[in-house]
């Protein structure tokens, strides 16, 4: 038989068992809503914005083209909108993150994007994470991130590179909004860029 396991398969597998891990850290699953959006040739929001526990099992698959631009676009928007209802009923949201997993080669050009990432870094309302699976073209990954949080991983297990998110959520839950989380350090297979 073939025993070929598809990366996109680990992956779904890694951010199942990351969902478990957050929710076994009372503080870190009180702080923590999750929302997943997949990006091939079309763009699918494939979890809406939750309270982690409340998470469903994910499903992704990988084909076709890489609309990478589309994908961060309707991240961002959710971000944002995440936040205002945070702050609609007075609620100070902690810096949120999004965390963008790819092994291809974005099929539009990135500049516009990266530019408004970078504000929206720069007023702390964001922190994008790539990670760069083989094949992924890194030096695009630090234009779009202007060289910062750009990681690779080695091979296609996510589990530690999870471990390592959760860690740093659980490091986030323990301060203030605001306020700067210790860092964690990064697992074996997993090098900045």
């Amino acid at each position: 038989g073939n025993t070929d396991v598809r990366p996109i398969d680990e992956l779904v597998s890694a951010l199942n068992r990351f969902k478990t891990e957050v929710c076994e850290d009372p503080a870190t699953r009180d702080i923590l809503d999750v929302a997943i959006v997949e990006f091939n040739t079309e763009v699918r929001v494939v979890q809406e914005f939750v309270p982690i526990e409340y998470m469903e099992p994910v499903s992704l698959e990988a084909y076709g083209g890489t609309n990478m631009t589309a994908g961060l676009r309707t991240a961002i928007d959710m971000v944002v909108e995440r936040g205002r209802f945070y702050r609609r009923s007075s609620t100070q949201p902690y810096c949120p993150w999004i965390v963008m997993i790819t092994d291809g080669y974005p099929s539009d050009s990135i500049d516009q994007i990266a530019e408004e990432i970078l504000t929206l870094d720069q007023q702390d309302k964001l922190r994008l994470w790539s990670l760069a699976v083989q094949g992924a073209d890194v030096k695009l990954l630090n234009r779009l991130g202007h060289g910062k949080r750009v990681l690779t991983l080695k091979g296609y297990d996510f589990t530690s590179f999870f471990n390592w998110v959760s860690k740093s959520m659980r490091s986030i839950s323990v301060s203030s909004p605001g306020e700067k989380p210790k860092g964690q350090s990064l697992p074996e297979n997993v090098d900045k860029a």
